[in-house]
């Protein structure tokens, strides 16, 4: 994906919670939405195009998903935190961190 830069998250944890994912964005470049999808779709070692079949919803289920975007993508950066079943999705700024719950 264009705009991403790879971080190690190597045992570290985000409020006490192995973190599983993490990864750096250019929001500008990359779609929050489409990097969730696909960082959340890799851990389930599946295809991005197989998240509905696999979560048994859609990404809208937990979140809306243009609405993420754009804050994501907003210029004084945001943080924010939601679950997707077993897992916690959280945006800090660029980093993406994805753990479980």
């Amino acid at each position: 994906m264009g705009g991403e830069r790879d971080r190690d998250g190597g045992g570290r944890s985000t409020n006490s919670r192995e973190v599983l994912f993490r990864r750096t964005y250019d929001w500008s470049a990359t779609a929050a939405s489409t990097a969730i999808v696909a960082a959340l779709a890799t851990l389930e070692a599946v295809d991005p195009t197989e998240f509905s079949d696999v979560f048994g919803a859609t990404l809208y289920d937990f979140v809306e998903p243009e609405a993420l975007d754009a804050l994501a993508d907003s210029e004084g950066g945001v943080t924010l935190s939601f679950p997707v079943d077993d897992y916690r999705v959280r945006i800090d700024g660029e980093e993406l961190t994805i753990s479980r719950q």
